[in-house]
């Protein structure tokens, strides 16, 4: 049985790539893929110990959704994260334009908060 649910979990994952470097791909998914197993095995073997399943079938069913359910979201925001950086990286003078007046922003709105609470009192 684990073979077919890697095969499944593999066909689910295989399309999931980062736009990057291959190499540095394979090693980011590599470590993803790490953390997914590694947490999935670690969450099986809790639901063993509590008495919630029992049987290998069980345990390898659940052991593969848990891992694509951690894999997923995990590779979702390291190619976001990825995504901004290079953007960023192309695009400096305008993500620092941005970014100074965001905190323009950020600094016109608390002081009108301040003030306009400095006046009730």
């Amino acid at each position: 049985m684990r073979e077919i649910f890697s095969f499944i979990f593999d066909k689910f994952t295989d399309p999931l790539t980062l736009p990057i470097e291959p190499l540095y791909e394979w090693i980011i998914l590599g470590v993803i893929g790490l953390i997914a197993y590694a947490a999935s095995f670690r969450i099986v073997g809790d639901m063993y110990d509590s008495g919630s399943i029992s049987g290998s079938f069980l345990g390898s069913l659940f052991h593969w959704i848990i891992r694509l359910l951690i894999f997923v979201p995990v590779w979702f925001v390291v190619y976001w994260v990825i995504i901004i950086g290079q953007w960023i990286i192309a695009n400096w003078v305008l993500a620092l334009c941005i970014l100074g007046g965001l905190i323009v922003v950020i600094a016109a709105v608390i002081g009108i908060f301040h003030y306009l609470n400095g006046r009730k009192a």
